[in-house]
């Protein structure tokens, strides 16, 4: 990960290095102006775009390879624009009424977004969907635009879930397949580091697919079972090859082979791998062949079946989540935000007024990523997306010519949005542009110009009232995720040598913990300085972090071979040391003594680890605006 301070504009323009989904650009080109052909051979414009717009909604959210997944992000995303686009239509032009409307339909989306990443796009497409038809007429009555909204995203869809009798259980092989993999990974190129950087997001994914997968399936099928018992029997593998990796062990060639065999075993269904030609010979070997034979008895069947993970307690963390300063904030400020651009957009006479607070649902996203980086993007993809659409305005005509020019456009959007957001920008501006004048078609003279400066107004709105106002939004909240990951470390160390505990639970939660890190710290990266040089302040803590985890999971690997256990004083004072580093780095600037730790024993060299964590904590008191909020 780069973590200089500097070149975060680079960062933040740089495209990711990510697959091209082809079948779902397919999907998404070919529903959109299957809506945009049905209304012109309806000649009723308007119920085309209606029709596009929800495929559109659709295939923006058509992102998992669980077909699972898919039919609820995509089913959450489209009902949220349904209800956006009733609301809208039912408060058309009434004035004040309208402005108080998409003010609370905004504060919801916020709230709700916080929720999980469904709920996100659908309280997105809620208030772009209200923001749109509150400003566009429709004659229809009022329940015939979210019903055509709904038929344009059950296309996608449709198409999206096709395949799934024949597939079923592709998805979920592969995501326990990618775990092997990168283990094998890890032990060609010797990184211990990978285990925190890359596994630990292999692994939570995984988790998340399967529980999904289970959820969803009738009872606990034999195939949910096997999957779950990989998942579960690459924890003791990854922990050996990392305590190997720790201690300096060169894997001899081929090592990774019968790993790899694993993966490719996973992925197609084969329920058995060659055993491994190579007898282990040091200590560390013997440790990693134990737990790649439990490995390949789970492959088989033969191991007992794993408990099922433990289910979230959805009221009490629904209402925490609910009622966090966070949430509220942020649902506050979209509202203010979406109050300022409706009432200016009432008072200043503008064609298709929607944009403006169209640009600030789409903007102000902070789970999408860097607020001030996709007003930036924006800013930059509708300026090309405008000279795009005005192009494509002056030269196709309506009817016809414009369903296979909305059809690549679809297909452009939806490869962007996996790989850069201004590419997403650069090819929706146009479609949405297409759209609309052909729905409600008004003087491209006018049109265009007021599009660039609506997006420039709106990026405005949202970097004033929405981020530069408030000091608690330059905090990317680095040292609350950071903190959490050390709780968990301490959590895990307590359950791994206490007696008759399995910290099988500890153990996941530490792994979706630095997957939460590495993402917040990519996040805060991408910002602007300071938020950005205060996130770079932070990454040699979290190396540091990665040291101590990489230490306990040696010490409790050692243990369970047969080596000396800790004792309880040991345990304790070091569970005490990680809990004193977790509330200094949540209360930075703190006191500089981690206070007593064990000098020797199997948790040595955890203790030492700690040292050097607290060594690494960002010096001195932070200066400037917002310090007591910095990290």
């Amino acid at each position: 990960m780069d973590v200089t301070a500097d070149g975060w504009l680079s960062r933040t323009l740089r495209p990711k290095r990510v697959p091209v989904p082809w079948a779902a650009a397919v999907r998404a080109g070919a529903v959109i102006s299957a809506g945009v052909a049905a209304g012109v051979v309806a000649g009723n414009p308007r119920m085309g775009m209606l029709l596009a717009t929800g495929a559109l909604a659709a295939a923006m959210r058509d992102r998992h390879p669980s077909y699972r997944l898919r039919l609820v992000h995509i089913t959450v995303a489209v009902l949220g624009g349904a209800v956006g686009t009733a609301t809208g239509v039912a408060f058309h032009d009434r004035g004040w009424w309208t402005v108080a409307a998409l003010v609370g339909a905004a504060f919801v989306s916020g709230a709700i977004s916080a929720i999980g990443s469904a709920l996100s796009a659908a309280g997105m497409n809620l208030l772009v969907t209200a923001s749109v038809w509150s400003a566009l007429p429709l004659r229809e009555p009022w329940w015939w635009p979210p019903l055509l909204y709904m038929a344009g995203g059950a296309g996608v869809l449709v198409l999206a879930l096709a395949a799934w009798p024949v597939r079923a259980g592709t998805a979920e092989r592969a995501a326990v397949a990618r775990v092997y993999r990168e283990i094998a990974a890890m032990m060609d190129a010797g990184d211990a580091g990978r285990a925190w950087t890359v596994l630990a997001p292999a692994v939570s994914d995984a988790y998340d697919v399967l529980t999904g997968y289970r959820l969803s399936a009738p009872g606990r099928d034999s195939e949910s079972v096997r999957l779950m018992g990989m998942l579960n029997a690459a924890q003791p593998l990854l922990e050996a090859v990392a305590t190997m990796l720790r201690h300096g062990d060169a894997f001899p060639p081929g090592a990774s082979a019968p790993v790899t065999a694993l993966a490719r075993a996973v992925a197609s269904g084969a329920h058995g791998i060659p055993p491994p030609e190579r007898r282990p010979e040091t200590a560390d070997e013997r440790i990693f062949s134990r737990a790649l034979a439990y490995a390949v008895s789970c492959l088989r069947g033969d191991a007992a079946p794993p408990a099922a993970p433990p289910g979230r307690r959805w009221g009490r963390d629904l209402s925490a989540v609910l009622t966090s300063p966070d949430t509220l904030g942020y649902a506050l400020r979209l509202a203010l935000c979406m109050g300022i651009a409706t009432v200016l957009v009432s008072v200043v006479a503008v064609p298709h007024s929607y944009w403006v607070p169209m640009t600030v649902t789409l903007v102000f996203k902070p789970d999408f990523g860097s607020v001030f980086g996709r007003a930036v993007l924006r800013a930059l993809g509708t300026l090309a997306g405008v000279a795009v659409g005005g192009v494509l305005l002056l030269l196709v005509p309506p009817g016809w010519p414009t369903v296979p020019v909305v059809f690549a456009l679809g297909a452009v959007a939806r490869i962007g949005i996996d790989r850069s957001y201004a590419m997403m920008s650069t090819a929706i501006t146009p479609l949405v542009l297409i759209l609309v004048e052909s729905a409600a078609p008004a003087p491209l003279g006018m049109v265009l110009p007021a599009r660039l400066y609506d997006t420039l107004i709106g990026c405005a709105i949202v970097l004033v009232a929405g981020y530069a106002l408030w000091p608690g939004s330059w905090r990317v909240r680095v040292r609350g995720r950071l903190a959490g990951t050390v709780t968990a470390a301490a959590d895990y160390l307590q359950a791994a040598f206490e007696a008759g505990r399995q910290p099988a639970r500890q153990r996941r939660r530490l792994y979706r913990r630095f997957s939460e890190l590495h993402k917040g710290m990519q996040q805060g990266l991408s910002e602007p300085p300071p938020a950005g040089s205060r996130t770079a302040a932070w990454w040699p803590e979290v190396v540091a972090l990665q040291r101590i985890s990489a230490a306990i999971i040696e010490a409790a690997v050692q243990a369970r071979s047969g080596a000396a256990v800790p004792s309880s004083g040991d345990v304790t004072a070091t569970v005490a040391g990680l809990r004193r580093l977790a509330a200094a780095v949540q209360d930075w600037p703190a006191p500089a003594s981690p206070g007593p730790l064990p000098g020797s024993g199997p948790l040595a060299g955890v203790a030492q680890e700690i040292r050097t964590a607290w060594s690494a904590l960002p010096g001195g008191r932070p200066r400037g605006p917002g310090a007591r909020t910095a990290g």
